[in-house]
């Protein structure tokens, strides 16, 4: 169980050219009051947080980066290999807890080859 739980640099999306192509090549799988959740075929597991715009603050807005980080870390497992887009929306600032995730959509995403 000893590194199950991590989220290492190397799986976050940081190049301007690999978040333009997440975001072109992407579709969404789930969307609730909380969180937009998108996905994108790739052939390795990589993900990406973002806070909706209007989201005013800097505390909110890295609160809810936090927690849709915990979330992927927790539950990382449960999706398939591809890029991930977490767009956390204003709501999930003030939840307690985790936010309800339906766990038969991400799990059903078929990861189609390149």
């Amino acid at each position: 169980m000893g590194g199950r739980y991590t989220l290492k640099k190397g799986e976050i999306l940081r190049r301007r050219d690999e978040i333009r192509y997440a975001f072109k090549n992407s579709r969404t799988v789930l969307s609730t009051d909380y969180f937009v959740l998108r996905y994108a075929p790739h052939n390795e597991r990589k993900v990406l947080f973002a806070v909706e715009r209007k989201v005013r603050g800097a505390v909110k807005r890295n609160r809810i980066k936090r927690k849709l980080r915990e979330l992927y870390r927790l539950n990382k497992d449960r999706f398939p290999v591809g890029i991930w887009i977490f767009i956390g929306k204003e709501k999930l600032a003030d939840l307690r807890g985790h936010p309800p995730v339906d766990w038969k959509k991400v799990e059903g995403v078929n990861p189609s080859p390149l």
